[in-house]
C-alpha cells in the first residue's frame, strides 16, 4: 500500500468515526430533547385538563365535560381525550379506533409503537381516586422532524467526508511526489553513483530533505572521486608489484636454469666426494629458489586474476599415489611411516586440473613431512555427493608434528606467512604454499581448513569438485627402444639459424653420442663444406643470406667428387604441395618435417650411410614415402580459419611434442631449452610486430617462419600454425591480411609462452624403457 493511500485512509477512517459519533450524539440529542417536550407537555396538559374536570366528575355534569373534552381537542396534536368515572366513560372526543382500543399508558418516545403517545392520569380529591382522563398525544411529526434531521445530518457529514478525502488525497500527492522524486533520485545515486541533484527545494520540511539529499550527492561524488583515484592508484601499484614480480621472477629463473643445468654436467664428471657435497648442496639451493619463484609467479597471476584451470581427463587416484611415492625417500630417509588410503568411492576418472590438484597434495605433504620428525603422516581421500556429472572429493593429510597453535592458525593462510619465526628460519619457504593452497581449492569450488595441537600433530583437510570424466586419456607408460645408430663416428653438418633449434638439435644427437657441427646459414654452411669433409649434411630451408635449396644449388656446383653425392636432407616446418620437387630439383636428397625427432633423424643417417641401402636408389627417395611424411600446410590453414575464435579452448602446449622431446633429448634438458626458446621467441616475436607495423613484407615472412618452426619444435604447436599462417599469406601476396593478425598474434603468443613456462614448473621425468 503507497503512502498516499495510507494517508487517505487513515484520515477517512479517523474523520468517519469522528461523524458517527457526533451523527450518533446529534441524533441521540434531538431524540431526547423532544421526548422531553412532549412528556413537559402532556402531563401539564393533563394536569390542566384534570383540575378543570375533576368538579364536573364529583357532580357528574356531563353537559360540563363534553365542553370541556370539545375544547381539549382544539389543542394541537391531541389525537383524543377520555373521562372515566368507576370504569364508565363520562366523556369522550377524538378518534373512535383510538378511543376503542385497550388503554396502556407510555412512559416514554421509546415506548409509542402506534404513533400515539398515551398518557392516564388520576382524577383525585383529598387523595381519593375518583377517575381517569386518558389522553393521546399525536408523535408523527416529531419522528418526521428527527428524520428530516437525521438525513440532514447525514448528508452535511457525506459532505465533509467527501471534502476531507479530497484534501488528503491532494496532501498525499504532495508528499508522495516529493518522496518519489527522492526515491528516484536516490536508485540513480545507486545505478550511476553519487552526484544527481534534485535542484527544487521547497520551504517546508520536504524541502530540508531534498536540500540535504543534495548536499549528501554532492560530498558522496567528492569523496568518490577521491577514493577511485586512491583506488586506480593502489590497482597500478598492484600492476606494477605483480609485472615487477614476474619480471624478476624470470629474469632470475632464466639464469637459475642455466646454472642448474651446469650443476647437472658437473654431476656427470667425476668429482671428489667434497666436490660432489658441494655441488649437491648447489642444486639444492638451485631447486629452492626455483620453487620460490615459481610461488611468486603462481601468487601473482592468482593476484591478477589471470590464473586459468585446465579441465582435462586425468587418473585422480593414480595422481595421489605418485605424489605420495614421491615422498616416500625422504619420509624414509626421516624414519617416518608414510600411509595412504583411497576409499573405494572415489573416482579414478575426473577431469580437472591434474597439475594443479598434484601441487595441493606437494605443498600439504610436503608440510607434514617437514614439520614432523617422528611418527608418520597419514593420507585420507574419500568422495562425498557423487553425482552423475561431479564429485567432491575430500582429502586428508594428519601428522603427528610440532602442530600448530591457535593463535597460528588464524593468519595460516595469509600470503607470506609461517607458523612461527623460530621455523621461518630453520625451515625454508616462501610463505605462500598454503595461501595458493587455499586459493587454488576456491578455484575448484573447494576450500581448506586445518585443525591441530601443538605438540600432538595437525590434520589439514582440502575438499574439491571435479566432473567426472567418460574416459580417460592416458600416455604409454613405456616407449619402445631407441634405433641404435650405425655410423656413430659420422661426421654430421647441420644449417640452422634458430638458437632454439640448433639447441635442440645437437642436444638430441649427445643422446646418441654423436658430435655435430652447426651452420648459421646456407652461406656459412657452403664454407664449412669447403673446409671440412662432412658424411651428410641436415639443411634448413628458410635462412637469412641464403636459403637452404640456394645453399644445397652451390654445394652440388662445387668442384668436388664427394660434394657432388653428399646426402643432403631438407628439414622444413611445412611442406606445400610441390615443395618435394623443389627440394629434389635443387638438388636434395630426402626432407624431414618439424618437429624433428631423433628417432628420424637416425633413421636418415643410417640409410644414407648405410652402404647397402645408398646403392638402392628407389629406397633413398620414393615419392609415396615422401607424399606420408608430410602433411600439407593447406589442411591446418582450413583447420585455424574455422578455429579463428578463442584460442582458450585451443592446446596450447602439445604434451606429445615434449614427451618426444625427453625421449630424443634428456628431461633435465628441457627446461633449458624452454628458457631458451621464450627468450628467443620473445625477440622474435618483437622483429615481428616491428614489421606488421611498418609494413615490411619481407621481415614479416622471414620472422613468421622461424617463429613457427621454433614454436612447434617445443610444443607450441598452435602458435605454430598461426606464424605459419602469417608467413604463407605473405608469400601468396595477402600482406594486408597478414599484417591485421598482428592483434590475435600477441594474444595467442602470451599465452603459448605462458602455458609453456607452467608446464615447465610442472617438471619432466624420464620415460621408462623397454
Amino acid at each position: 500500500m503507497t503512502l498516499r493511500s495510507k494517508t487517505i485512509l487513515g484520515i477517512a477512517v479517523i474523520e468517519i468515526t469522528v461523524l458517527v459519533i457526533l451523527v450518533l450524539s446529534a441524533m441521540s440529542f434531538l431524540s431526547d430533547s423532544n421526548e422531553k417536550q412532549l412528556l413537559q407537555r402532556a402531563n401539564s396538559s393533563a394536569v390542566m385538563f384534570t383540575h378543570a374536570a375533576k368538579d364536573a366528575v364529583l357532580s357528574t355534569d356531563i353537559a360540563t365535560l363534553e365542553d370541556l373534552v370539545q375544547e381539549f381537542m382544539t389543542l394541537e396534536d391531541v389525537a383524543y381525550v377520555r373521562v372515566l368515572r368507576n370504569g364508565q366513560e363520562m366523556a369522550c372526543a377524538g378518534d373512535k379506533q383510538l378511543l376503542q382500543r385497550s388503554m396502556l399508558s407510555d412512559s416514554s418516545l421509546n415506548d409509542v409503537d402506534d404513533g400515539i403517545f398515551d398518557l392516564r392520569t388520576p382524577i383525585e380529591s383529598n387523595g381519593t381516586v375518583f377517575g381517569y382522563v386518558d389522553i393521546g398525544f399525536e408523535t408523527n411529526a416529531i419522528k418526521t422532524m428527527l428524520d428530516e434531521a437525521q438525513k440532514a445530518i447525514i448528508s452535511i457529514a457525506t459532505i465533509e467526508v467527501v471534502l476531507v478525502a479530497i484534501f488528503s488525497f491532494i496532501l498525499g500527492t504532495y508528499l508522495t511526489r516529493n518522496l518519489s522524486r527522492l526515491t528516484a533520485a536516490a536508485n540513480t545515486v545507486g545505478q550511476h553513483g553519487p552526484g544527481f541533484q534534485l535542484n527544487e527545494h521547497s520551504k517546508d520540511e520536504l524541502g530540508e530533505v531534498t536540500k540535504a539529499f543534495d548536499e549528501m550527492s554532492a560530498k558522496l561524488e567528492r569523496d568518490y572521486q577521491v577514493l577511485t583515484e586512491a583506488r586506480e592508484g593502489a590497482e597500478q601499484a598492484n600492476d606494477s608489484k605483480s609485472r615487477f614480480l614476474a619480471s624478476m621472477s624470470h629474469e632470475i629463473r632464466t639464469p637459475m636454469n642455466g646454472v642448474l643445468g651446469i650443476l647437472n654436467i658437473l654431476e656427470e664428471t667425476k668429482l671428489t666426494d667434497e666436490q660432489k657435497k658441494l655441488v649437491n648442496t648447489a642444486t639444492e639451493s638451485g631447486h629452492f629458489l626455483l620453487s620460490v619463484i615459481n610461488d611468486i609467479l603462481d601468487f601473482t597471476r592468482m593476484e591478477s586474476n589471470t590464473l586459468i584451470l585446465e579441465d582435462k581427463p586425468f587418473d585422480f587416484r593414480h595422481c595421489v599415489e605418485s605424489v605420495v611415492d614421491s615422498f616416500s625417500p625422504t619420509a624414509s630417509n626421516q624414519n617416518l611411516i608414510l600411509h595412504c588410503y583411497i576409499e573405494g568411492t572415489v573416482p579414478s576418472k575426473v577431469s580437472g586440473d591434474k597439475n594443479r590438484v598434484k601441487q595441493i597434495l606437494l605443498n600439504l605433504i610436503g608440510n607434514a613431512i617437514k614439520f614432523t620428525h617422528e611418527g608418520s603422516v597419514t593420507i585420507k581421500v574419500r568422495s562425498e555427493a557423487v553425482t552423475q556429472n561431479k564429485a567432491k572429493i575430500v582429502c586428508q593429510i594428519q601428522d603427528t608434528g610440532i602442530g600448530i597453535s591457535k593463535s597460528a592458525i588464524e593468519y595460516l593462510f595469509d600470503e607470506f606467512t609461517m607458523v612461527d619465526q623460530t621455523y621461518s628460519r630453520s625451515k625454508e619457504g616462501s610463505g605462500l604454499g598454503l595461501a595458493i593452497c587455499r586459493r587454488l581449492c576456491n578455484l575448484m569450488d573447494g576450500e581448506v581448513s586445518v585443525e591441530s595441537e601443538p605438540g600432538i600433530g595437525s590434520t589439514f583437510t582440502f575438499d574439491i569438485t571435479l566432473a567426472i570424466a567418460d574416459d580417460l586419456i592416458t600416455s604409454p607408460t613405456t616407449t619402445p627402444k631407441r634405433q641404435e645408430l650405425l655410423r656413430p663416428d659420422a661426421r654430421i653438418l647441420v644449417a640452422e639459424d634458430n638458437k632454439a633449434n640448433q639447441l635442440v638439435i645437437r642436444e638430441m644427437f649427445k643422446r646418441v653420442g654423436l658430435s655435430i657441427d652447426i651452420a648459421e646459414n646456407g652461406k656459412h654452411a657452403v664454407s664449412m663444406v669447403q673446409e671440412y669433409q662432412y658424411d651428410l649434411i641436415f639443411m634448413d630451408i628458410s635462412m637469412p643470406e641464403m636459403d637452404g635449396m640456394e645453399a644445397c644449388q652451390a654445394i652440388r656446383h662445387l668442384e668436388d667428387d664427394h660434394t657432388a653425392n653428399l646426402p643432403i636432407i631438407a628439414l622444413t616446418a611445412h611442406s606445400l604441395a610441390g615443395d618435394k620437387e623443389k627440394f629434389l630439383a635443387s638438388g636434395m636428397d630426402d626432407y624431414l618435417s618439424k618437429p624433428l625427432r631423433l628417432s628420424q633423424l637416425i633413421e636418415k643417417i643410417n640409410l644414407f650411410l648405410n652402404n647397402d641401402s645408398v646403392e638402392d636408389e628407389a629406397q633413398r627417395i620414393e615419392p609415396s614415402r615422401l607424399n606420408e611424411q608430410h602433411n600439407t600446410y593447406k589442411k591446418t590453414q582450413q583447420n585455424l580459419s574455422n578455429q579463428r575464435k578463442e584460442t582458450a579452448g585451443l592446446e596450447l602446449v602439445d604434451e606429445q611434442i615434449l614427451q618426444q622431446m625427453i625421449e630424443d633429448t634428456s628431461a633435465e634438458v628441457i627446461p633449458l631449452l624452454i628458457d631458451h626458446y621464450v627468450e628467443e621467441s620473445e625477440q622474435r616475436l618483437a622483429k615481428i610486430y616491428k614489421a606488421m607495423d611498418d609494413k615490411d613484407k619481407e621481415t614479416l615472412e622471414f620472422e613468421a617462419h622461424t617463429l613457427g618452426s621454433s614454436s612447434l619444435a617445443l610444443g607450441n604447436r598452435t602458435l605454430s600454425n598461426l606464424a605459419r599462417k602469417i608467413e604463407h599469406m605473405c608469400l601468396d601476396g595477402q600482406k594486408e591480411q597478414a599484417f591485421s593478425f598482428k592483434q590475435e598474434l600477441e594474444h595467442l603468443a602470451q599465452q603459448s609462452l605462458q602455458a609453456l613456462e607452467e608446464r615447465k614448473q610442472q617438471g619432466f621425468s624420464e620415460p621408462t624403457q623397454l
